[in-house]
């Protein structure tokens, strides 16, 4: 492997392993969550919703599932009608073999929002789900009231993961392959569920990821198919919605420096660095992400005619 697919690797793993030790270890008190399971054109995805509202939808990371956002949802759904969906290929969602293009997970959100009843919301994406969240916004500017984008992967500067040169494919091959079999084995340690949190069927908690045949090569194909690089500068200078970005000011694998550019080439987008944070801001330091965010919401709601 070369030494730039090591250490795109090395940050990825960091980055999963900091996610394994910062997550809250707490029992979190259950408030009125309501899991279900909604149809986006041909898949199934899990979802859980709570709280009246302006409508807010919590995206999660590569490798994550909607329990990423327990350390902030209830005080979300609080203040607001909060839902978090496992994206496709993720969690208790569909896995199917292909799929993942960026516009096409763009597409199941929303195709979700409509099964779910919601018109026009506040999206929230952390990583990867930033970057879905964006692209939906690209998609369907009509249906979102503002971005927060903790983290987002939508202008990673290295193409190793999508490099299908012959002289880098078997490297790029290798390196998504151990990326997804360590998310399979991580799984088994950071659970798609937490009882103390969200209360699921027997059948629903039955489920590993990790004894799913189906997971890996998702992962595998959502890290070929995905473009990290979507966020091309005529698409940012085209993102006419509000949008905070949260940033952690350690990132090791999204550079805050990508933060500030990202902040200067998007028309209405403010940056917050959020010290001593790795790459789960929402995770690490929950309760200032969740004041930004919250703060955020109330100012789309004055916004809105």
């Amino acid at each position: 492997m070369s030494g730039t697919g090591l250490r795109v690797a090395g940050a990825l793993l960091a980055a999963a392993t900091a996610a394994t030790f910062t997550a809250s270890g707490g029992r979190l008190p259950a408030f009125r969550l309501r899991p279900a399971m909604v149809r986006a054109g041909r898949l199934e995805l899990r979802t859980v919703r709570s709280g009246r509202g302006t409508p807010v939808v919590l995206l999660h990371g590569f490798g994550e599932s909607l329990t990423a956002w327990r350390s902030i949802f209830t005080f979300l759904a609080e203040r607001a009608d909060v839902m978090a969906l496992d994206l496709p290929g993720h969690g208790l969602s569909s896995k199917p073999a292909s799929g993942y293009a960026t516009d096409s997970l763009a597409a199941d959100v929303l195709e979700a929002l409509d099964a779910l009843g919601v018109g026009r919301a506040v999206l929230v994406g952390h990583s990867l789900g930033g970057a879905v969240a964006t692209a939906a916004a690209l998609r369907a500017p009509d249906r979102i009231l503002g971005l927060v984008l903790i983290d987002p992967a939508i202008a990673v500067t290295s193409s190793l993961l999508r490099d299908s040169s012959p002289d880098s494919s078997g490297t790029a091959d290798a390196l998504r392959s151990a990326i997804a079999e360590y998310e399979a084995q991580r799984s088994r340690f950071t659970s798609v569920h937490d009882r103390g949190w969200l209360r699921e069927t027997d059948s629903a908690l039955a489920y590993v990821p990790a004894g799913d045949p189906a997971y890996r090569p998702a992962l595998r194909a959502v890290l070929r198919e995905f473009d990290f690089r979507y966020l091309t500068p005529e698409r940012a200078r085209s993102l006419d919605v509000p949008v905070l970005l949260i940033w952690g000011s350690l990132d090791p694998l999204l550079p805050v420096e990508a933060g500030r550019r990202l902040a200067a080439e998007l028309p209405r987008a403010q940056l917050v660095v959020i010290p001593r944070s790795w790459h789960r801001p929402h995770v690490e330091r929950p309760d200032t992400v969740a004041g930004l965010v919250a703060a955020f919401i109330r100012r789309t709601d004055s916004d809105t005619p």
